[in-house]
């Protein structure tokens, strides 16, 4: 009769547990998925970042981007003046989405959208917010693969 009780509550406890992944999926109406911006070894020693992909009712991908504790970008790259977020689709080039602009608590977000389901997500910093091409100096980045 125990061993019966320990079948059941471990089948329950498997149930929960797959329910549980299965709601991380990226649909419309469910919740978004977080990802970890991995830092590199430009990045300064507390640098953090995350971000929350959730797909939107248009088709696309919803993006945020959220960081904390990055240095300005002139500790970078003395020649820095801001953080630029780039896409790079899987088959594709890097794209410019947007400036990360810091607080004064070196916090900073982005939201944006993109077509794509399978992209790389940089952080780098650039002379300029108009840059076309990333500079060598990426602080952060992500693999993002979308469940269809």
């Amino acid at each position: 009769m125990t061993l019966t009780r320990l079948g059941m509550v471990g089948t329950l406890a498997a149930t929960l547990g797959f329910g549980g992944c299965a709601s991380m999926s990226s649909t419309p109406g469910r919740a978004p998925q977080t990802w970890t911006l991995n830092t590199t070894a430009t990045a300064p020693a507390a640098a953090q970042g995350q971000l929350k992909v959730s797909a939107q009712k248009n088709g696309n991908t919803g993006l945020k981007v959220e960081v904390e504790h990055l240095a300005p970008p002139s500790s970078i790259n003395q020649e820095a003046s801001t953080y630029v977020v780039w896409l790079r689709p899987a088959a594709g080039f890097p794209q410019n989405v947007g400036v990360l602009h810091l607080n004064d608590k070196n916090e900073g977000k982005l939201d944006t959208q993109t077509p794509f389901k399978s992209f790389e997500v940089m952080v780098t910093a650039e002379m300029t917010p108009f840059a076309t091409a990333p500079s060598a100096d990426r602080v952060m980045t992500a693999q993002v693969v979308v469940p269809t």
